[in-house]
């Protein structure tokens, strides 16, 4: 599992792009498109369902340079073929959800074992708005409730905004100690490489606090 600092995450040869500050950035996106390999595909992950922004953000990838690319409408297909089109991909782009809910609904089950094939086989996976939020270990809703996340972060918290962090996230690392979490503002990414690199791309707008007894792992 790579790791550097505080931050351990999924094992893969590929990239995994947390922007959870920021929707449909052009500068982000490129930079991620920047560390794709050539000869496959892109897929976008549609946590929503289908829509006018589906296509808007196809377009703008295609506009960055990106390769051949489809729309993977998590709502609406079936598991067997959600899974074979994402696995397939060189890039995957998954679009912010509109909830933490629609995040977990759409997000679980076939859609995170594509994805995860993807990775694992070199591909950049760029998680755009609330859907970055649900990869790290808890997500903490509007009403303070946190839910179980995906954990591709590992023992994180992951926050869309950088500013007054440790305030927005006491109630739930004093109950969760043991984590840590990390603040992502907008026009911001935390980009972790397979060979354990960290680099924050953008605007730079990033925090980190950490919980009283958390003690990262080697």
């Amino acid at each position: 599992m790579p790791s550097a600092s505080v931050f351990r995450w999924m094992d893969g040869g590929g990239w995994l792009v947390l922007a959870p500050g920021s929707v449909a950035n052009s500068d982000i996106r490129a930079l991620a498109l920047a560390r794709v390999a050539s000869g496959r595909l892109l897929a976008c992950a549609l946590v929503n369902g289908d829509s006018d922004d589906s296509d808007k953000m196809l377009e703008d990838l295609e506009e960055l340079g990106a390769p051949t690319g489809y729309l993977v409408d998590l709502v609406a297909e079936d598991d067997e073929t959600v899974e074979s089109k994402l696995r397939d991909a060189s890039i995957v782009v998954v679009e912010s959800a509109a909830s933490l809910r629609a995040a977990k609904a759409s997000l679980t089950g076939a859609a995170e074992r594509g994805i995860r094939a993807a990775y694992e086989t070199g591909a950049v996976v760029l998680i755009e708005g609330l859907s970055a939020v649900f990869f790290g270990r808890l997500a903490t809703q509007e009403d303070g409730q946190a839910v179980v996340g995906l954990g591709w972060l590992v023992d994180s918290v992951i926050v869309p905004t950088a500013q007054d962090l440790s305030t927005l996230v006491k109630p739930v690392l004093q109950t969760h100690s043991h984590l840590y979490a990390v603040g992502i503002g907008a026009g911001t990414a935390l980009a972790l490489g397979p060979n354990g690199e960290v680099e924050v791309w953008g605007a730079r707008q990033i925090a980190v606090t950490l919980g009283q007894v958390y003690c990262p792992k080697p």
